[in-house]
């Protein structure tokens, strides 16, 4: 499952409408194949509320807006194609955020890191921004 926003609104609370819209409807696609698919994890809502709270970040330090996708295993994935690689951040709705970026002829470089840390928070979205 996937969502984009090829052309994100430039208001914050537009934004934050049409992300919370975006997230409702993959919500509303994967709820159902956790039920249909036992090898497929269903989505916890906090996952979701991490996610929009990670747009409205993402939003107010001019980062642009992923690609967002589903995994079997119950993880939501924002991922930006770069030139040379990837960046990838992993929600998984108890606070854990994974950030990794993937360049060619890079060793990658991944932290793990929860939304309360503040800190580390801040580091993750300046490495972001410096990749745009």
């Amino acid at each position: 499952m996937q969502a984009s926003y090829e052309n994100p609104p430039t208001d914050e609370t537009s934004f934050r409408q049409s992300v919370q819209q975006e997230l409702a409807n993959l919500h509303k696609k994967v709820a159902p194949l956790s039920v249909e698919d036992s090898e497929f994890y269903p989505a916890p809502d906090l996952v979701f509320n991490d996610a929009l709270f990670l747009m409205e970040t993402l939003f107010i330090f001019g980062i642009p807006s992923p690609d967002i996708s589903w995994t079997e295993d119950g993880i939501l994935n924002f991922k930006w194609h770069l030139e040379d690689g990837i960046a990838m951040l992993e929600i998984y709705g108890d606070g854990l955020v994974v950030y990794n970026v993937t360049r060619d002829d890079e060793r990658p470089d991944e932290v793990s890191f929860t939304l309360t840390d503040t800190a580390s928070l801040q580091d993750c979205l300046a490495k972001l921004n410096r990749l745009f």
